[in-house]
């Protein structure tokens, strides 16, 4: 194994020293060499995620997007817990315009943070 590796540095032209790079980022730390020709050791990137957490409870809501006089109603519900109050709030409005057009939406408060990626075993 080591006549092997001995011959794959010398190929890449260096004299007892393999770089490796890993897809991760993390575990070598590739050299930099100084102009006094001692190497010197760059800190590898820390591989990290995003992670979405969902922060509050999810909110319905709903839009009348009826197109009256060549412009939207536009007018917009509250935002409840249930979409049982966003159909209800539908239909008094639909009974009271005659608008039968629109659009229902959920909203989830979310975070996004970074967190350290986990190191696969090997």
């Amino acid at each position: 194994m080591s006549e092997h590796l001995n011959r794959l540095m010398c190929s890449c032209g260096h004299d007892g020293v393999l770089l490796v790079r890993t897809s991760e980022g993390g575990g070598a730390t590739p050299d930099t060499h100084r102009t006094g020709g001692h190497p010197m050791s760059t800190p590898a990137p820390t591989p990290s995620r995003l992670e979405i957490q969902i922060t509050g409870i999810r909110k319905h809501v709903a839009k009348c997007i009826t197109e009256i006089d060549g412009s939207e109603c536009g007018v917009r519900s509250a935002a409840w817990d249930t979409p049982m109050q966003t159909n209800s709030w539908m239909r008094e409005h639909a009974a009271d315009t005659g608008h039968k057009l629109f659009e229902k939406r959920t909203e989830e408060p979310v975070s996004i943070f970074s967190r350290p990626a986990q190191m696969r075993a090997q």
